[in-house]
């Protein structure tokens, strides 16, 4: 099935991977493509300022006919979660106990299964009259260590609850992120030892958990346009060997940078192919090329024209 027939996508990676612009770009294509589509992220407003526009907040904002942003903030998902459990009644009388608002902060893994339960509630087929239904919702989550930890959690303070209405949500929630039809979680890495390590340890406890893993995007990929003979020869002209490199009107101080970014294309080459080799089959794995500049919308549009190549 198509990455885009999901109704949740969580895109994480380790910081600095670009998992950001890779949510927007799937995002932005997911709605070119005809759905209506909620882009989320949670605790930030890093996609409200990538689309030019203030602070959106807890809000469902629509920015067009069919894309609306919103950034979740783990707290108020928090009072949303418990309010539907308890009745808005008893919420009040807990809320005004200051015990009880230390309680909501320090809790282990209450505001991961809160955050959990709010996304599942914007990704629900059949909502509030008043309130929007999506086709798909995609949430620009934390680094994959705090992912990971919200994909655990229902599981964990469903442990803890033991039974009743807190327990049965949070097995309801589970259930959900491990039903492949509807929840995937998209990893994004560079081409780098360590973020190859790293997101091949997450593949290993997505399968752990029986989440889905749904395509892996390689971002700031280095290419190269020497062959194996013209590296050769710059390699040997940034040696000095000018009669060895055949080319004795080049410059060596010229030649030296060209050496070092083609290594450096052959070592992410090389991590690349780590990587693929590492994942399951059938798991969908996107190089994107390095950019030097900040990407505009224009530039998502085209990250996600690439993208949909690959999940369709």
């Amino acid at each position: 099935m198509s990455l885009f027939d999901r109704r949740l996508l969580l895109v994480t990676g380790k910081g600095g991977t670009g998992k950001t612009t890779v949510a927007a770009a799937l995002a932005r294509r997911a709605a070119a493509d005809g759905r209506r589509v909620l882009l989320a992220e949670i605790g930030g407003e890093r996609l409200s300022a990538l689309f030019g526009r203030g602070p959106v907040g807890h809000h469902e904002t629509p920015i067009d006919d069919r894309l609306s942003l919103m950034s979740i903030d783990p707290i108020h998902a928090a009072h949303d979660f418990l309010r539907g459990q308890v009745g808005a009644a008893v919420h009040r009388v807990m809320f005004q106990n200051r015990l009880f608002n230390l309680t909501l902060v320090a809790a282990p893994g209450l505001r991961e299964v809160c955050t959990m339960d709010a996304m599942w509630d914007l990704a629900r087929e059949k909502r509030g009259r008043r309130q929007p239904v999506y086709d798909l919702v995609i949430v620009d989550v934390a680094a994959t260590g705090h992912a990971m930890a919200m994909l655990r959690s229902p599981a964990t303070y469903g442990d803890l609850a033991r039974g009743g209405p807190i327990r049965k949500r949070a097995d309801e929630i589970s259930a959900h992120a491990s039903d492949r039809a509807r929840t995937a979680v998209v990893v994004c890495a560079l081409p780098e030892e360590t973020p190859v390590n790293e997101t091949l340890e997450t593949a290993g406890k997505l399968g752990d958990l029986d989440v889905g893993l749904g395509l892996v995007v390689v971002n700031q990929l280095r290419e190269t346009l020497l062959t194996d003979a013209g590296a050769a020869a710059v390699d040997a002209l940034a040696g000095g060997d000018r009669e060895a490199a055949g080319q004795t009107g080049l410059a060596v101080r010229a030649a030296a940078p060209v050496s070092v970014e083609h290594d450096r294309a052959q070592r992410e080459a090389g991590q690349l192919g780590r990587l693929r080799s590492g994942l399951a089959d059938g798991v969908p794995l996107v190089p994107l090329a390095r950019r030097d500049e900040e990407v505009d919308l224009d530039e998502i549009d085209l990250l996600g024209a690439e993208l949909a190549e690959a999940v369709r």
